[in-house]
């Protein structure tokens, strides 16, 4: 039994329709991610501006109260308070991007739904002919 023209063309049209809302989905899921990415990026920013404003006015400050007792050491204790405020930031951010969801998570199930769908109708229609 073969397939007429009309009904391979009504195929190739549903299959086009179908990658095209496929495409916009994923386009979709696409920007919320960069969103995402973006509110990250601009959080992480603004925490390392302000980092440095803090830690230079705190190394300021502390080089000032024990300058006189402890000399360069009070640049060494200072640092190592950087180091540690810094890490703590940056496994933070990691932590958030960690959790974040896979990219294009819905898209990847809905096309893994339609080749689900398309292989289970091709299946029974070859069954279906082989029966005759």
């Amino acid at each position: 039994m073969s397939l007429s023209f009309d009904a391979i063309g009504r195929a190739l049209q549903h299959v086009s329709r179908l990658l095209l809302l496929r495409a916009d989905l994923a386009a979709e899921e696409a920007a919320l991610l960069g969103r995402l990415w973006l509110r990250w990026l601009g959080a992480a920013v603004l925490a390392l501006a302000l980092l440095i404003v803090g830690a230079g006015a705190l190394l300021a400050w502390l080089t000032l109260l024990f300058w006189d007792r402890f000399g360069a050491g009070t640049l060494g204790v200072a640092a190592l308070l950087l180091v540690v405020v810094a890490m703590r930031l940056l496994a933070w951010v990691g932590a958030a991007a960690a959790a974040a969801p896979a990219p294009l998570t819905r898209t990847r199930a809905a096309l893994a739904e339609d080749y689900d769908a398309l292989a289970g109708s091709l299946t029974a229609r070859r069954d279906d002919g082989a029966g005759e």
